[in-house]
């Protein structure tokens, strides 16, 4: 409506001026005493669902001990899981997969049983039986350097060492994977992998400890140790990777 801003020109007007202005504030009024009651309800319906004992209800004796047993499976999975893949990365035995109770020892991705390879190349070619004859020789290289090691724990084993000794042996397991078909050369790339690592490890190894002073110092037990599992480890995979081939 419009709303008049004249001033009333007779009483008449006056007075009915003030009886809408009356007429509208008693309105107003009754509209604000109708909604109060609507708040005030919907803010004790909230109040009741936010604090309904049924939604925070505290865990029973037997819920809790579950939860902590549960807990405590997990952590020991996890753990066991850490350490086996710790002692593999440390060299601390050969590389092989877990084993659970019930099932035995299960194979790992790149597991493959050399009597199951497929052989796709020439395994009667001189280069791959050059390549044979030189994972042969170091392996026999590497069993001597143990009979040696048990005869006289301070024996020399430099000599092992050689310039080109790891690439000789990564040139020699490559001709040997390419023998294979593709699931069978996943079997041989893992123990070639584990060899050319081992060997490196040992070969770090072998020479004699050097005091600051440049003396020549006896081989200490733990360097014993890690020598011998290297040597006995790598004489697993080469045994492993000979057997792949007829």
């Amino acid at each position: 409506f419009w709303l008049k801003l004249d001033r009333p020109k007779t009483v008449e007007e006056a007075k009915r001026c003030r009886a809408g202005a009356m007429a509208y504030s008693i309105t107003s009024g009754r509209r604000a005493g109708r909604a109060s009651p609507l708040v005030v309800l919907l803010a004790a319906a909230m109040a009741a669902v936010l604090t309904a004992p049924w939604l925070f209800v505290t865990p029973t004796a037997e819920g809790r001990e579950e939860a902590t047993v549960g807990a405590w499976s997990r952590r020991n999975l996890l753990l066991s899981g850490v350490a086996a893949g710790t002692a593999v990365a440390s060299g601390a035995g050969p590389a092989s997969a877990a084993s659970f109770p019930g099932l035995g020892e299960q194979k790992g991705p790149f597991e493959v049983d050399p009597k199951e390879a497929v052989v796709v190349g020439d395994a009667g070619d001189k280069a791959s039986v050059d390549a044979k004859k030189t994972v042969q020789s170091l392996q026999d290289e590497a069993e001597a350097a143990l009979a040696s090691l048990q005869k006289d724990p301070q024996a020399d084993l430099v000599p092992m060492i050689k310039p080109l000794g790891i690439s000789d042996l990564r040139r020699a397991t490559n001709t040997i994977n390419n023998l294979m078909d593709d699931s069978s050369a996943a079997g041989t790339q893992r123990l070639q992998r584990l060899m050319i690592q081992t060997k490196y490890q040992m070969e770090e190894d072998l020479p004699m400890p050097i005091s600051k002073k440049g003396v020549v110092q006896p081989r200490g037990e733990k360097r014993l140790a890690r020598i011998e599992e290297a040597l006995k480890n790598y004489v697993i995979y080469s045994k492993q990777l000979l057997e792949f081939i007829p």
